[in-house]
């Protein structure tokens, strides 16, 4: 290249900006910028990596932002956390002692754990709709399934609490003071367990971001809901014909019948069977105690024998005794049982006699148990229910604990159950004697959960409401239906039965304005699967139609960053 031709070149590069010097300092200047950039964003990164720690370790998504949304009601995560946890505890606290039974371990992690129904239903627990067989998951798990019930409830409570506000339906005197108390045992527990005050408490117990304020505001919800449903459920009204009819139509399942039965066993003997190995074709012998044919002529035998005294005049008792030889050979008395437990207790041959209604005082017969040995009944009555009227009451049990696991109960055992209720009698008297304060102290220490957290929104304070005749253990049965009992006696009653001891501090609330011949027409029986009388479908559909205005939206993003 001419130096003319060179010189020519570098005037070009400088006019371009492209010479050697200049393409040093642009290639410097494009480096430090790439680094520049790169800098950038690494810093843009950690910078969000550092803001999503610091949000997931504060109550920012569990308080502040929308989890579900129910009608046009909108929750966070900590609402929805306090309903399941809610649903948990519950379920724990009514049905714990069954765990195991049922396939719950509440001491691990319930998503871990598979949901089996089976026995649910035996201890009369229904699956919410959106939960049955057809619409959950293979692998759903017992989370899954509180899940499901903290949703049902947050419905539930959403739309009747709406419904009672657009009724003009506030929060009680009396349930604001519950609520009162409610919080306050919060911040006594929080004391005993090192937390930060009920705001701890609340956290620990029903998940992060719910406090004392949140808590607060969600029972009053909740009682004002209960309130509003009492309202729905009692201000149904039926004729005198609606009743009859609809008692006349279930007379097998609500009459009140008594009789007495003993079971003549047959002996279990022993009996040799050869068994074929399928695989080997081994033969060995095996041996157990079972029920022959001859043992059960034997019973046969001896139950006839009994009825035959019966029909001779003996007592069923005498003739057992006469007859019978075996320990503590003595019949089952029935005081005014409900039909429907005849026919859902017992075989149907049993049940057929005992039902038919050309039955007579004193009529007896001999009816077989298969496989087992022969009852022999002897028939007292039957009656519609019409002459006398239900009792409610409210109780609260101390029972006594086999605490040196001896396998009785002693004297200083009872005496140690005795002495917690006469505190309780003693704190309760002191704080005025109401009945308010007794539903209170039922709450918070009758060990009788059948009288306790029945609702799903609140605990019901010790009460038994439509008591029958003879339903109770007879100690409380004797004294709730004593004629002379007026409102607001109450009684320490000890019980000694074959399932449980303790002791009862009573309160008698009122008897029923109706007898128990209409109180069964409009309340039904609680057995699962029992007529439900007139109310409890009438309520029911009420209900279902106010829910189904009401449908669910779950925001996934919030619920995948703070789920339960």
């Amino acid at each position: 290249m001419s130096a003319s031709q060179d010189k020519k070149r570098r005037q070009a590069e400088r006019e371009a900006g492209a010479s050697p010097k200049t393409l040093a300092q642009r290639e410097e200047e494009q480096k430090l910028r790439k680094e520049h950039r790169t800098w950038t964003i690494v810093g843009v990164i950690v910078a969000l990596f550092i803001a999503v720690i610091v949000l997931l370790n504060t109550n920012l998504l569990y308080t502040g932002t929308t989890a579900l949304t129910i009608g046009d009601e909108e929750y966070t995560n900590a609402e929805y956390q306090y309903y399941y946890n809610t649903a948990v505890n519950n379920f724990s606290y009514q049905y714990g002692s069954y765990a195991s039974f049922i396939g719950v371990d509440f001491n691990s992690d319930l998503d871990d754990q598979t949901f089996d129904d089976s026995m649910l239903s035996m201890l009369g627990v229904s699956v919410p709709d959106s939960f049955s067989a057809e619409n959950r998951p293979e692998d759903a798990t017992w989370a899954d399934y509180f899940r499901a019930v903290a949703l049902d409830n947050m419905v539930q409570v959403t739309a009747i609490y709406k419904a009672a506000a657009a009724a003009g339906v506030t929060l009680s005197e009396e349930d604001a003071e519950q609520i009162d108390s409610t919080i306050a045992t919060f911040e006594s527990m929080a004391e005993q367990n090192n937390l930060r005050g009920a705001d701890g408490y609340c956290a620990v117990v029903y998940g992060k971001g719910v406090d004392a304020e949140l808590v607060r505001e969600l029972l009053e919800r909740a009682y004002v809901a209960e309130d509003y449903s009492a309202q729905v459920f009692d201000g149904f009204e039926y004729t005198q014909e609606e009743l009859d009819s609809y008692y006349d139509e279930h007379a097998d399942d609500f009459d009140a019948l008594t009789l007495e039965y003993y079971l003549v066993e047959a002996e279990k003997v022993e009996v040799t069977e050869t068994v074929t190995d399928e695989e080997t074709g081994e033969e060995t012998d095996e041996t157990s105690e079972e029920v022959t044919d001859e043992t059960m002529a034997e019973a046969k035998d001896a139950a006839d024998a009994v009825l035959a005294a019966v029909e001779d005049g003996e007592s069923l008792a005498d003739a057992v005794a006469a007859e019978v030889d075996a320990e503590d050979a003595e019949p089952i008395e029935l005081n005014n049982v409900f039909g429907y437990s005849i026919s859902s207790g017992y075989n149907d041959a049993f049940a057929d006699w005992v039902l038919d209604s050309a039955r007579e005082s004193g009529d007896a017969t001999v009816i077989e148990s298969e496989g087992s040995g022969y009852f022999v009944i002897v028939w007292g009555g039957r009656s519609d229910n019409t002459d006398y009227n239900g009792v409610a009451f409210r109780h609260i049990l101390v029972m006594a604990d086999d605490t040196d696991e001896d396998g009785t109960i002693s004297e200083d055992e009872k005496n140690e159950a005795e002495s917690s209720l006469r505190a309780i009698y003693d704190e309760w008297v002191e704080g005025g004697g109401s009945e308010e304060l007794f539903a209170t102290l039922a709450d918070q220490y009758s060990e009788d959960s059948g009288s306790n957290n029945s609702s799903i929104y609140s605990t019901s304070g010790g009460i038994y409401e439509h008591v029958a005749m003879d339903q109770m253990v007879p100690e409380i049965n004797d004294w709730i239906f004593d004629s002379a009992r007026q409102p607001g006696d109450n009684e320490i009653i000890f019980v000694e039965s074959s399932n449980y001891t303790g002791w009862h501090l009573v309160y008698f609330v009122g008897t029923d304005d109706y007898n128990y011949h209409d109180c069964l027409a409009q309340y039904g029986l609680s057995n699962t699967g029992a007529p439900q009388g007139l109310r409890q479908p009438d309520y029911d559909a009420w209900e279902a139609e106010l829910l189904s205005g009401y449908s669910v939206k779950v925001n996934g993003f919030v619920n995948w960053f703070a789920k339960v």
